[in-house]
């Protein structure tokens, strides 16, 4: 039974680690929540269609940073001053890859929502949206690798400063391309989107930058050194990218879902999921913290520090969520007021959906957490596969049902279908701590990522 204090200890760590990246992450999803705001300003089919293309983005944006992940375990791994070049150019490589892909599918796509049961005009919207807002996936996953690299060295703090001076920019072009003022175009909508591009495009430049001035990169030994690390991050990042997309794809189901239940749905949908997406990137920091305390835990030897590590981070991640709950359930008119919502504004139908629907997500947002940061804990004893299987087998053979069940005929709308979504992660998180605490239980599973690969 290990000392309190040394739980105290490895939560401190955590925290210390998963606070710079919560920030990076809450100031990364304040550039689609400004967007969201300022769709408020315009109306609802607005806030609708930005729900569609943001689904889509997100579930493409969330697969890419899957499969870069890993960067930060590898260099994680390495205790010497320099940082070999090939993990930061096998990081780009995959970043440019995955992004010239996700950037096609963007476009390519996004004439389909139309045939997918959603509203004829707010398919025409979102259809212009994504055409805007897709280039700008390609220097935002360029971005994921240089901050993995940050990451890894346990140096984040900087990464905060270029992500608020993101979110300005990004609000003096939102503005600035809605309205058109500063001299800017009048895009209307579609220029929200193209704002978030150029705002991620101004980011990967500031970061890339920085992090040359900051790290000393050795130079690259062989190309087979570089296809090596391809490999490795790849063997990392496409069972993580598979569980995270498996999620992402999942709660893009659960938009076009509801999208079947009307316009007014569909808005009240984009709203509370952007909260809850607000929320959740604290998660991601806790998650990521875990992941590489677990991986330096196992690559010193230290097998039971490593299962703490997990523990902590799931007994963290729990308390936060908490915490919004009781916000959600106790202020939503205030948190609904920040879109512009109220019960006797013209989009009141939106507003009573949302009500509604938040109350939801304060109990869904605990499951969510949870199998996050089991996500991270297993990536950290380099068992991302297992995790994979056990969010796919969770989300889509148990969630997705229970969410058409739910949804459709036991309490039919919105909130039916978040139920179901809930018990898909609520499943997910009794997976991979089961499996993470089965792995930590023999010494010779736990080790750093790199020991692992054949």
């Amino acid at each position: 039974m290990p000392h309190p204090s040394s739980t105290v200890s490895e939560a401190y760590r955590i925290v210390e680690l998963a606070t710079p990246l919560a920030l990076v992450q809450l100031a990364q999803v304040a550039i689609s929540t400004t967007d969201m705001l300022m769709l408020g300003w315009v109306g609802g089919e607005a806030l609708a269609a930005a729900a569609l293309a943001l689904a889509v983005f997100n579930l493409l944006r969330t697969i890419g940073f899957g499969l870069i992940v890993g960067t930060s375990n590898l260099v994680a791994e390495g205790t010497g001053d320099g940082i070999p070049m090939q993990h930061l150019l096998g990081a780009l490589t995959i970043a440019a890859g995955a992004g010239l892909i996700a950037m096609v599918l963007m476009m390519a796509g996004c004439g389909g929502l139309r045939w997918l049961g959603q509203d004829a005009g707010v398919a025409e919207l979102a259809r212009d949206y994504m055409m805007f807002l897709a280039p700008g996936i390609l220097p935002l996953f360029g971005f994921y690798a240089y901050r993995g690299v940050a990451v890894g060295r346990r140096k984040a703090s900087f990464l905060l400063a270029i992500t608020l001076a993101t979110i300005l920019i990004n609000a003096v072009l939102d503005y600035g391309l809605l309205f058109g003022v500063f001299g800017l175009p009048r895009l209307g909508v579609p220029g929200v989107a193209a704002a978030s591009a150029l705002a991620y495009l101004a980011q990967f430049i500031a970061i890339a930058c920085i992090t040359h001035r900051m790290f000393a990169f050795s130079h690259l030994s062989s190309v087979a050194g570089l296809v090596a690390v391809i490999r490795r991050l790849l063997a990392i990042g496409i069972p993580t990218a598979g569980s995270y997309g498996s999620e992402a794809g999942f709660t893009a189901l659960v938009t076009l879902m509801v999208g079947a239940w009307g316009a007014a749905a569909l808005a009240a949908q984009a709203v509370v999921n952007q909260v809850v997406y607000v929320v959740f990137m604290l998660s991601i920091g806790l998650s990521h913290a875990t992941s590489v305390g677990v991986s330096q835990a196992g690559g010193a030897g230290e097998h039971e520090r490593a299962r703490r590590v997990g523990r902590t981070g799931l007994l963290l991640g729990v308390t936060v969520a908490c915490v919004f709950a009781l916000i959600f359930l106790l202020f939503p008119a205030p948190v609904l007021a920040l879109f512009s919502l109220s019960p006797g504004s013209t989009e009141a139908a939106t507003y009573q959906a949302a009500h509604a629907l938040l109350a939801v997500a304060a109990f869904v947002q605990l499951p969510d957490f949870a199998q996050n940061i089991g996500i991270g804990a297993l990536r950290g004893v380099d068992h991302a596969a297992n995790g994979f299987w056990i969010t796919l087998a969770s989300y889509w053979l148990i969630g997705a049902p229970a969410a058409w069940l739910m949804g459709f005929h036991l309490i039919p709308g919105a909130a039916g279908v978040w139920i179901g979504m809930g018990t898909g992660f609520a499943v997910a998180a009794i997976g991979l701590f089961w499996v993470f605490y089965r792995a930590t239980a023999d010494a010779t599973t736990v080790g750093p990522v790199a020991e692992q690969r054949p």
